[in-house]
């Protein structure tokens, strides 16, 4: 688990994939016996998965696709930020983007050589040949955590097993920290072919110290390559949590003195902040929360304020 890293703006989005509200299912149940191929590719403003795989032969194979953007960077909010200057200044700082991309899916696949007739001229007489080795590849992709899981079967003569791919990016907001997590899980047997499994982490695209290859990725900080040729059972789990750090801040007690009521940051109206509105700043929460901190042994009366008990009777 990485903690305390605080990513957000154009970095965390998939590029080109602009951060549209949807939400996504799909279930496939595929029994038979030719030739198949099959492509899907889903996309989040910060999040991918991709399934794809082909084979003649045998097929008996079903998946479950789920996948949402749930909000938007739409929103944004007001916080404190130490000017290099010195002192502190306010910055406009956008709210996290979240969405989760869930994929299962089980196998259980021959490979042989089909044929069959086609139509009533030449290919009746004549009918087609396919003789493909099986091929299923699965790539998940969490772009605000540069983060990415493979798994790959080429020219297999059979592959059966089950994959799981679980991703999900929460953006930070300014009173919770964010989430990143993308896991794989994978049970396989693989005859006769080649597999390979994979996973990379690197240094966040948006850091100072990143160092940016041809793919637009930072250096590597977890770089997995694993590669299997022949008759293979392969289990494997991978699993990576990131945290991103709400933005930190400074206010006053009263924070109505250093401005006007609208020039106010919207995280002080936060639902658990005591001066969540007009009221918490005109009436006595601030002046109580003052007096609990400090604990003055002066003036701790409210008779200045209108309270029932001190109100003006005439």
């Amino acid at each position: 688990m990485f903690t305390g890293i605080s990513w957000a703006g154009q970095y965390d989005l998939n590029p080109g994939m602009e951060a549209v509200k949807y939400k996504h299912e799909m279930t496939d149940d595929v029994t038979g016996e030719g030739y198949v191929m099959e492509y899907k590719r889903v996309n989040t403003n910060n999040l991918s998965l991709l399934e794809y795989s082909h084979g003649s032969g045998k097929i008996d194979q079903a998946d479950i696709l789920n996948n949402e953007q749930k909000t938007t960077h739409s929103n944004t909010f007001k916080v404190y930020d130490y000017a290099t200057k010195g002192g502190y200044d306010i910055r406009e700082k956008a709210g996290g983007a979240n969405s989760v991309i869930s994929y299962t899916r089980q196998y259980d696949n021959i490979q042989s050589a089909t044929a069959f007739t086609w139509g009533t001229g030449y290919y009746a007489a004549n009918p087609i040949i396919y003789n493909s080795l099986l091929k299923d590849k699965t790539e998940a992709r969490s772009y605000q955590e540069s983060a990415s899981m493979h798994r790959q079967i080429e020219y297999a003569r059979a592959v059966t097993g089950d994959i799981a791919v679980d991703i999900n990016c929460t953006g930070a907001t300014s009173t919770a920290d964010g989430k990143g997590i993308l896991s794989m899980k994978i049970d396989d047997e693989v005859t006769q072919g080649w597999m390979h499994v994979g996973e990379l982490l690197t240094v966040p695209m948006n850091s100072k110290n990143a160092k940016k290859n041809l793919q637009g990725w930072g250096d590597a900080i977890i770089e997995v390559d694993n590669d299997y040729i022949g008759n293979f059972q392969v289990q494997k789990t991978m699993k990576l949590e990131v945290s991103k750090s709400k933005p930190t801040w400074a206010e006053d007690w009263l924070p109505c003195c250093s401005g006007g009521f609208f020039d106010l940051l919207t995280y002080t109206f936060a639902s658990d902040k005591p001066y969540s509105g007009q009221k918490g700043i005109f009436d006595c929460t601030c002046r109580n929360t003052s007096i609990s901190s400090m604990k003055p042994k002066w003036n701790t009366s409210q008779a200045q304020f209108p309270t029932a008990e001190y109100k003006n009777k005439p």
